[in-house]
């Protein structure tokens, strides 16, 4: 008895396939293996390719200098506007096979057919302006390793546009917030919060231990910030432009301040610090109005440029003792700024700060100065319009003060160390520009014992630039230095270098200076005391108006360099004092005006030399001037291409000039 139906299996009796069977047999096998293919592995083929999907229409980029493969990863820094991008957007897992965890700057700005983003979970980093104005992007997904979203990463999207009046948040971060703030609105730490009794409005930061760039700019309504201690960072632009806000408590753990979190916020006058901050970023309280003393905790290493550029009612700044740079404009404008002090090592070899960036100290209320022993160039405009500034002590080079730099060997290209003298070497253009009140530059030495006399300017040894070649200088302009020693390392006198200078009397050039063989234009301009002047002869020219309008000059003494050959447009004019000038065979030409108004100069002799004299040379001089012309024997006459109008009213040929052969 059998337990189930019986299978019996019959035999099939097999006939020849025809040709056209066999065919037909053949594709449809082929049909077969190429289905059960696609069955088998059409999830793994759509798992490889997803990621790539989009990559036609996209720009990226990864480090290739990292040895660990394993820490590379990949930004998306485009999406073409102009290609042919899906609405539906999928943002690559990975690519190259190395993850994809940053969206950079304005990535996705502006593609106005994006509808919806799908991130994948690498992302940590939304940078700014990634999305904005992609006016129909309204959804996407949270990645779950995003821990930064940049400034109005997501301005003029519909996500935005259709979302309530108040917190907007993605992930765990406080993005923005929609909508003003009622006024008299304080921002707390938490619900316990004093401030809440004290105010109209209050906003609660305590849920959130991370808050988006720029999430509360433009808020007119808040007027007190306390942050709470889970926060460590403040974003970038945060509270920028609150004008209302006046009170700030940063919380015992913030380490970073961003750039520009609370510029503008022309009202703030009270800021208790976090001991714990390390940073605090470019333009960070522009235009604040702290009073009193700012006193930086100890770990601060970085006051970005520009932090408290124009905070008017600061009074004393100690610098922290980790800071290595003063960077540009950090307290540009803090007009009632009259006390910097900076750590005791920076006034010897071991000091750390090796630069002053441009506008550091400009407009504020110092009146006395010693620049750190490490610091080697002061960069445009460092002490402009200080308008109290008396005195500035700079550290001469001397012997033992070295300290070590490191630059790239070219040959092997290794960084090496090298060991570099202390001292300035280069001032450039208005560093004292305007400081009315400016009259000494004193040298010290490394014990800080004064080594150049008080009461004038004196070069550092190690000086090689002051100002530059090809603009205005003004280093020394509308300042009140009565003496200027310019014996040092210095290869030119810049344009404008003490224009305007009322008080400058001599300059001093010694024996030394062997490496100064040029005058810019301006140089002395206006400097109506100064009486005399020594060019040295290592000077090959001096360009226009050098001596214009010094109404004192009474003696001058020109290089005699071979390649000294002319005297410039305007170089006299206006010397009203100037009664003796000798005029070296080395010159070939006088330009235009170059003895205008010069009414003391009774007498000059024009050597041979002379074969080019401009128009009006000698205008509005003294009617008693006697010009003596040396003329070359034998030879066509040098005065055959002077200009007709070489002597300028209200001289003449007849009255005022004798020609006399050169027989030497």
């Amino acid at each position: 008895m059998m337990d189930g139906p019986e299978f019996v299996v019959v035999p099939k009796v097999v006939k020849p396939k025809s040709k056209g069977q066999k065919i037909l047999t053949a594709v449809f096998v082929s049909l077969g293996l190429a289905a059960l293919l696609g069955g088998t592995y059409s999830s793994l083929i759509y798992f490889v390719l997803l990621d790539f999907q989009n990559m036609p229409y996209l720009e990226f980029s990864y480090r290739s200098d990292l040895e660990d493969e394993s820490q590379i990863t990949v930004t998306i820094d485009k999406v073409y506007s102009d290609s042919d991008y899906p609405a539906k957007f999928r943002i690559p897992n990975k690519l190259l096979g190395y993850p994809v965890t940053a969206i950079g700057d304005s990535a996705f700005a502006g593609l106005k057919r994006l509808e919806e983003v799908q991130f994948p979970s690498t992302i940590a980093s939304i940078g700014q302006y990634a999305f904005s104005n992609c006016e129909n992007l309204l959804t996407f997904n949270i990645p779950s390793d995003l821990d930064y979203i940049g400034t109005d990463a997501f301005q003029g999207t519909a996500f935005l546009l259709n979302r309530p009046d108040g917190p907007v948040e993605i992930g765990s971060i406080l993005y923005t917030y929609n909508g003003y703030l009622p006024n008299d609105t304080a921002v707390v730490k938490s619900e316990e919060s004093p401030a809440i009794a004290l105010h109209d409005n209050y906003f609660n930061l305590g849920e959130y231990v991370q808050i988006g760039a720029g999430a509360f700019r433009d808020q007119d309504g808040i007027v007190y910030v306390e942050f709470p201690d889970s926060i460590d960072t403040i974003a970038n632009y945060l509270f920028q432009d609150c004008d209302s806000l006046s009170e700030l408590h940063l919380g015992a753990d913030v380490a970073y301040i961003g750039n520009y979190a609370f510029d503008g916020c022309s009202s703030l006058t009270t800021l208790k610090w976090s001991d714990q901050i390390e940073t605090i970023g470019s333009y960070a309280f522009q235009g604040t109005h702290f009073t009193g003393e700012v006193a930086f905790g100890a770990n601060v290493s970085s006051i970005g440029e520009g932090a408290f550029q124009n905070c008017s009612e600061i009074t004393k700044i100690t610098i922290p003792s980790a800071i290595t740079a003063i960077e540009n404009y950090v307290f540009d404008g803090c007009s009632s700024l009259s006390d910097i002090i900076f750590p005791a090592m920076e006034h010897s070899p071991n000091s750390k700060i090796i630069s002053f960036g441009i506008a550091a100290f400009r407009a504020t209320a110092i009146s006395e100065f010693t620049i750190p022993f490490s610091v080697r160039n002061l960069q445009e405009s460092t002490f402009e319009n200080c308008d109290n500034l008396v005195s500035v002590f700079a550290y001469d080079n001397t012997e033992g003060t070295t300290r070590t730099e490191y630059v790239l060997d070219e040959d092997t290209g290794e960084m090496v160390a090298v060991p570099v003298l202390h001292g300035l070497t280069k001032m450039t253009t208005k560093i004292f520009y305007d400081s009315s009140a400016f009259k000494e530059l004193v040298l010290v030495d490394k014990d800080n014992i004064v080594t150049s006399p008080r009461n004038r300017v004196t070069l550092p040894s190690t000086l090689a630039q002051l100002g530059e070649q090809n603009v205005e200088s003004y280093v020394f302009a509308q300042t009140a230095i009565e003496v200027l020693d310019l014996t040092s390392a210095i290869r030119f006198i810049a344009p404008s270098l003490a224009t305007n200078s009322p008080l400058l009397r001599e300059v001093i050039i010694g024996a030394e200076a062997t490496m100064l063989t040029a005058i810019y234009k301006d140089a002395f301009l206006n400097c109506i005391a100064l009486e005399e002047f020594v060019m040295p002869d290592t000077v090959r020219s001096a360009n226009s108006s050098v001596f214009e309008g010094c109404t004192s000059l009474t003696s001058v003494t020109l290089s005699t360099h071979a390649s000294f050959n002319t005297i410039d447009t305007n170089f006299f004019r206006g010397c009203t004092s100037l009664t003796n000038i000798i005029i070296p065979s080395n010159i070939r030409a006088i330009k235009d005006r170059a003895f205008e108004s010069c009414t003391s100069l009774l007498a000059i002799t024009i050597p041979s030399s002379v074969i080019s004299m401009s128009a009006n040379v000698f205008n509005a001089c003294n009617p008693a001037l006697q010009i003596t012309v040396m003329t070359t024997p034998g030879m066509p006459n040098n005065t055959a291409n002077w200009n007709a109008n070489w002597l300028g009213s209200p001289l003449t040929v007849e009255a005022n000039v004798t020609y006399i052969v050169d027989e030497e």
